[in-house]
């Protein structure tokens, strides 16, 4: 068992909730996450605005802790790997891509994925514009599918979503989290610097929030 993971049972596979906002798929040894948007840092400073410039190693040291972990053979990324054009941040991956040259890698273009196909050649990368590993259909947004796509079950990037939590007066909070409704599932994203969307949930969904490095259903905090 992974530290602080929570397993799920969907589709009858088992699927790993891990804290550090990513998915591992038991049966197919298949780590899954979305939106690191790496580069993004860089992008932001170069633009005038002041970012810690360790958010990027931080992204990378998470993804080195859960490979650790969880020892995959494959991983996939759901859409934005990379926030912006070539810079340093890009280069830092590609070493890191070399310490890994075993692991198969994959992305699913998001949006924000505009770099040449070369480039991502370059770092070893599988490029996709939707990935069927069945039951699942891998892909970005789940607002670019087609009708004959919702015959299988999807799981996506691109919301980075979120619930609020209520406390008494106004004290409200924010918290990431994985969703799983009757036809599609999102992850959280994995991105140490990128924003959240709220969700609102219905009353068969899923919903787990990641909170002090724990997996708790959201079922349990409204309880």
């Amino acid at each position: 068992m992974i530290p602080n993971s929570r397993a799920f049972n969907l589709k009858h596979q088992r699927l790993w909730l891990l804290p550090q906002h990513a998915l591992y798929w038991q049966k197919k040894k298949t780590l899954l996450v979305a939106d690191p948007h790496i580069g993004k840092t860089s992008h932001f400073r170069k633009n005038g605005i002041a970012v810690p410039d360790d958010v990027a190693e931080s992204n990378l040291d998470n993804l080195d802790t859960i490979i650790e972990l969880t020892d995959p053979e494959h991983l996939v990324i759901l859409g934005d790997l990379f926030h912006s054009d070539i810079n340093k941040e890009w280069k830092q991956f590609i070493h890191w891509r070399k310490g890994y040259s075993q692991l198969e890698v994959s992305l699913v273009i998001g949006n924000h994925d505009i770099l040449e196909t070369k480039n991502y050649h370059q770092g070893i990368i599988n490029v996709f514009k939707k990935l069927s590993i069945n039951p699942f259909l891998f892909v970005h947004d789940i607002n670019a599918l087609t009708d004959q796509d919702k015959n299988k079950y999807i799981i996506s990037g691109h919301i980075h979503p979120a619930v609020q939590l209520k406390g008494r007066g106004r004290q409200a909070m924010k918290l990431p989290c994985f969703y799983f409704g009757q036809q599609y599932g999102i992850l959280p994203a994995f991105g140490g610097f990128t924003g959240t969307h709220v969700i609102e949930p219905q009353e068969k969904d899923d919903i787990f929030i990641i909170a002090d490095s724990n997996i708790l259903p959201a079922r349990q905090l409204n309880s």
